[in-house]
């Protein structure tokens, strides 16, 4: 995938009326406000910088935000990322048949899901982490997934080693992974956290991890 490609992606993802964006979480802003941040770092900076722009202290906890996440959260996107980059994007190992790729896979993201959320102990921080992930699985089914239609037709009897029929395997693949990881979320076999399932998402989109890695970080 070029840069160009890529850059509109990651565009399209950033926007605050998808399920996961700002408009939904905010990351505590509305409850650092309520309990009165703001005026209690006015009133200890009287006596140096005072900031008399509410502009200044959102933005001071914007940055605190990210910079936050980027320690607790991006290593998990990164890992997941590789999970599947590894084992489904790339051709899997001959001995491996597609299903057990798939399994091997989910059991890999099922245990980063647990280290998450044994990690995070704030409930609402958990409970926005959940809700957000399972958003991020469903865009990818409902707006980047081919119909089951389209599926189920390309290269259904045709076995060989073309590159369009491996890309066919490969988005198969991807696909039933993203199915299973859903089921497994309703089923509360795990918890689909929102690092994991960014991870996922991202290397099923054919986004590169640097590219990622940098985003996640401005």
């Amino acid at each position: 995938m070029n840069g160009d490609d890529e850059a509109y992606l990651l565009l399209l993802l950033s926007d605050g009326n998808l399920p996961t964006g700002a408009f939904v979480a905010s990351a505590g802003l509305e409850s650092y406000v309520t309990h009165g941040f703001f005026s209690a770092i006015a009133t200890s900076e009287a006596e140096g910088r005072k900031k008399d722009d509410k502009l200044e202290y959102t933005i001071d906890f914007v940055r605190d935000s990210v910079s936050t996440y980027a320690r607790s959260a991006l290593p998990f996107v990164s890992d997941a990322y590789q999970v599947v980059q590894t084992q489904l994007v790339a051709t899997p190992p001959q001995h491996l048949q597609a299903g057990d790729a798939v399994e091997n896979a989910l059991h890999d993201l099922k245990a980063l899901d647990e280290l998450y959320e044994v990690m995070t102990l704030n409930q609402v921080a958990r409970r926005a982490s959940k809700s957000q992930g399972v958003a991020l699985l469903s865009l990818y089914t409902k707006g980047f997934s081919k119909p089951s239609v389209l599926r189920a037709t390309y290269g259904k009897s045709d076995t060989s080693s073309s590159p369009g029929n491996e890309e066919t395997r490969r988005v198969s693949r991807v696909d039933t992974l993203f199915s299973k990881l859903k089921l497994a979320v309703r089923r509360e076999d795990t918890h689909g956290h929102l690092p994991v399932c960014w991870g996922v998402l991202t290397a099923a989109l054919g986004l590169s991890l640097g590219a990622l890695i940098l985003s996640s970080r401005l």
